[in-house]
């Protein structure tokens, strides 16, 4: 008797951030963006999730995808802004901050920063913080320099390598290996390959770090200079090499 063959078909589901245990923060590209104010000052209602975002508006929050606690900004002044030319970031313009939910990275605890930006000039801008004692800033296109629960400065830089202004670049900075806290730095150009900055210096760190601030060190201090697309954190996870290809891969082909 001559049995029928079958074939069984499986589909791999496509990679997401949080897939990955322990995602507290995620500001995603061209999502839950939210304005109240037209580059004017006007009151408006403009979301990207509506696709009535306009040139110059006022982005007064921006929404955690995972439910966390939304980023947000009601002062004028401070609020970052939509660029049409930039579609899906944050234009924070040396004067743009804003705040969310306190993340607080216990002692001894993994944890994985990650950023997706496109830098419009450099100074000592700050990229995430909670005040002086808490950050990760530029110090230079050619260097990052990390503070964690006040205890003094971490410098990483390539020796050879800058970070772009003309092409969008992802930074994961990773502390690992539980109470040692090796701290590393992985810079991704959208057109390169990742490079390590931390190779060579042997920062480590494994005291508590605090968050709740985007673009500033704090209000109108060391801010941002810079457009934004993707702010993710993740507290008690270092993200591993195969991970952050996985990452990289899915923050440079999101389809918006």
């Amino acid at each position: 008797m001559l049995g029928l063959g079958s074939t069984v078909t499986t589909f791999e589901k496509p990679f997401s951030p949080d897939d990955i245990n322990n995602l507290v923060r995620w500001f995603k590209c061209n999502t839950g963006i939210r304005a109240n104010a037209d580059a004017s000052g006007t009151t408006v209602d403009h979301t990207t999730d509506a696709g009535n975002m306009a040139d110059g508006d006022q982005i007064n929050r921006w929404v955690d995808q995972t439910g966390g606690a939304d980023a947000r900004q009601g002062t004028a002044d401070d609020k970052p802004h939509w660029e049409v030319d930039e579609l899906g970031a944050l234009k924070f313009d040396n004067t743009a901050d804003m705040t969310f939910t306190t993340v607080t990275i216990a002692e001894n605890t993994d944890f994985t920063i990650i950023f997706r930006l496109k830098p419009i000039t450099f100074s000592t801008d700050v990229l995430i913080s909670d005040g002086s004692n808490d950050f990760l800033r530029f110090g230079s296109n050619a260097n990052i320099r990390a503070k964690i629960g006040g205890a003094g400065n971490n410098n990483f830089n390539d020796g050879s390598n800058t970070i772009s202004t003309s092409v969008y670049s992802t930074i994961i900075f990773v502390r690992s290996s539980g109470s040692d806290g090796v701290l590393n730095i992985y810079v991704k150009a959208s057109n390169g390959s990742e490079i390590d900055w931390a190779s060579g210096h042997g920062n480590t760190d494994s005291d508590e770090l605090t968050l709740s601030m985007i673009g500033a060190e704090t209000d109108d201090s060391k801010s941002l200079d810079a457009f934004v697309k993707d702010i993710l954190i993740y507290n008690g996870t270092a993200l591993t090499e195969f991970e952050r290809k996985d990452m990289y891969s899915y923050l440079e082909t999101q389809t918006y």
